[in-house]
């Protein structure tokens, strides 16, 4: 991608192959990340990193029930070298806050204070096939309908408008992507991932009855040993011959997610991303 200016910025958005470039001017940004465990939910983990290495984004506060995560050197991704917490750097520290929570099944009082002065929340809370690798998201319960929907309050309570949300392809008759991946997907979101269809379907129809200017973001394939690129490709819409790949890293993502947070270009809407058109699954 470009790097900033001092300035101004050249912006890229990916559509398909093409790269349109926005000029915007950089102000200090706000940001509130979400994130749980799991594939979908990793790319939350990695927003933080996203959002740190953007120079307009000055504040991120975290909310997690799962902040240990970060002490892990293996994030589940590709990413050369590992990771460390960021918020054992000290040049990081003035950035960062986090704030831990029991779980999204209880109410979070005060939840509000925490998104207050914020441009934009990253929510990335949902999964798409619980139970296979993380049991206990089995036993406490899946939390992208009951989380987001204190999100969206809060949101409203702190006057925060813009919300970049982590959901599926394939969800809901979803035929975005017209890959015979999404046939698949869209079968196992009827039999064995169904409490997470539902979970994805309830947390989207809150943000569809919400004023909130909210972007479903719809990560294709999201594998944990894909090394980043440093680029995103959206999926043109009505598009059959030129599809996005389907094996994206996790922190290109992130890289689009934190994009369309801090310069939103698509409103109330979803939008597939993937890997470059051609590559292989």
């Amino acid at each position: 991608q470009i790097p900033f200016a001092t300035k101004k910025t050249l912006q890229p958005v990916w559509e398909g192959t093409h790269c349109v470039c926005n000029i915007m001017t950089p102000a200090s940004k706000k940001l509130v990340v979400l994130y749980g465990i799991g594939g979908l939910s990793d790319v939350g983990r990695h927003a933080i990193l996203a959002a740190l290495k953007n120079p307009v984004v000055d504040k991120i506060c975290v909310i997690t029930e799962w902040p240990d995560k970060l002490d892990e050197t293996n994030w589940d991704c590709g990413c050369p070298g590992g990771h460390t917490n960021p918020f054992a750097a000290p040049e990081h520290k003035s950035r960062l806050e986090m704030v831990k929570i029991d779980t999204w099944k209880n109410t979070q009082e005060g939840l509000s204070k925490h998104f207050q002065g914020a441009d934009a929340v990253i929510s990335c809370l949902g999964h798409r096939q619980p139970g296979n690798k993380y049991k206990v998201l089995i036993e406490r319960g899946l939390i992208a309908t009951d989380g987001n929907k204190q999100v969206i309050q809060a949101m409203k309570e702190a006057n925060v408008q813009r919300a970049v949300v982590i959901s599926s392809f394939a969800l809901n008759g979803d035929t975005s992507w017209p890959h015979w991946a999404s046939k698949i997907m869209a079968f196992l979101f009827k039999t064995v991932a169904r409490k997470a269809a539902r979970d994805l379907i309830g947390m989207e129809e809150a943000y569809l009855q919400s004023d909130l200017d909210y972007l479903f973001v719809r990560p294709v394939g999201i594998s944990e040993d894909k090394e980043p690129c440093g680029k995103y490709f959206l999926q043109e819409h009505g598009n059959k011959k030129e599809l996005v790949g389907g094996n994206m890293a996790k922190i290109d993502v992130a890289r689009f997610m934190v994009d369309q947070a801090v310069t939103p270009t698509f409103h109330r809407t979803s939008k597939t991303v993937g890997a470059e058109p051609g590559s292989p699954m």
